[in-house]
């Protein structure tokens, strides 16, 4: 099913063919679900907004049209909104440290307080840019898109995304602190 052009692959989800549909849910489903969780701090809510993407996905199909974006930015703009819509339900944000950082599975005990020292850090770095900044770097680095899928999902040019990722790491590594405790800089996360 990979192999199909991106426009089969949207003619055979508007004929509601069955392969082309379990393509696209066992293909870009668990980056969707990952995303909402992250999203909505919650993984009741996470795993109702997922069905909901996909079923605005279906009852929406007919409407897609093929102008050289990806399925999965449609795809993300669908669970972005969604997300949206949830919180404006539940009538608060969702705090961010919500969000899982990092993976504390060190032997000794004083690795894991380090480790969990500088989740907290970089939580809160994050929780205090400003919203565009917090989302290129959410989109590049925790949900793992490409240069050019974060410029489709923001809406901005390739360019404009590249110098908005270049100021967000700049004003967090300022937040966080420029240096380690060794002096050294922190390394430079990739722009492409």
């Amino acid at each position: 099913m990979s192999s199909l052009p991106p426009h089969d692959l949207i003619a055979a989800i508007r004929n509601r063919d069955p392969h082309a549909l379990s393509w696209v849910y066992e293909t870009y489903g668990p980056r969707l679900f990952s995303y909402l969780l992250r999203r909505l701090g919650d993984p009741d809510l996470a795993r109702d907004a997922h069905h909901d993407v996909f079923v605005r996905f279906l009852e929406r199909a007919d409407t897609f049209e093929d102008r050289g974006v990806p399925l999965i930015a449609w795809l993300f703009r669908l669970a972005r909104n969604l997300a949206i819509d949830v919180r404006r339900r539940r009538g608060r944000t969702i705090p961010f440290s919500a969000m899982v950082v990092a993976d504390y599975s060190a032997d000794d005990g004083q690795s894991h307080l380090t480790l969990l020292a500088e989740s907290q850090a970089l939580r809160m770095a994050l929780a205090s840019l400003p919203p565009t900044y917090r989302q290129v770097l959410l989109l590049r680095f925790e949900y793992h898109l490409s240069l050019p899928e974060t410029a489709r999902q923001l809406g901005r040019t390739l360019g404009a995304t590249k110098a908005l990722q270049t100021r967000a790491v700049q004003l967090l590594r300022e937040r966080m602190g420029s240096d380690d405790q060794d002096g050294e800089r922190l390394p430079s996360p990739p722009m492409a």
